[in-house]
């Protein structure tokens, strides 16, 4: 019971997180995870696909973003890049770790670190979509 609440919590604060903003992928995504209750393998299977399309996200963004090189230095926004995708890495690590012991193993530590890549990966689309979007104001 104490894991479904606490996956259940999880799930919220997701949710409650991207009340901002209605990316079409969260909407997917809640969709699905709507769908996919009251099983967690249902829900790391929605959890994938959203990690899956927040990563192409970034890759578009950085793409377009690299083709504004009188507005940007191009080169600091690969090292900038690299540099995240490091600690971005080893977050994950650091919190899969985590979850595996606060869950004692299994599926609801998975989904547990599974969710707080997507969520990590959708912050920083977020945030170079912001910046695409300043750069392109002027």
């Amino acid at each position: 019971m104490k894991k479904r609440f606490l996956f259940a919590l999880l799930t919220l604060s997701i949710y409650s997180y991207g009340q901002n903003s209605k990316h079409p992928i969260d909407v997917k995504y809640y969709t699905c995870i709507e769908n996919a209750v009251p099983t967690t393998l249902g829900s790391i299977n929605c959890t994938k696909e959203a990690k899956e399309a927040w990563e192409l996200e970034i890759t578009s963004l950085l793409e377009k973003l690299k083709k504004e090189s009188k507005q940007l230095n191009v080169a600091l926004l690969e090292e900038s890049q690299t540099q995240w995708l490091a600690f971005h890495k080893a977050n994950v690590k650091f919190y899969y770790s985590f979850y595996q012991i606060q869950y004692q193993g299994g599926t609801m530590a998975r989904s547990a670190a599974l969710t707080y890549e997507m969520r990590h990966l959708r912050e920083h689309a977020i945030y170079l979509k912001e910046l695409y979007e300043e750069i392109n104001e002027k």
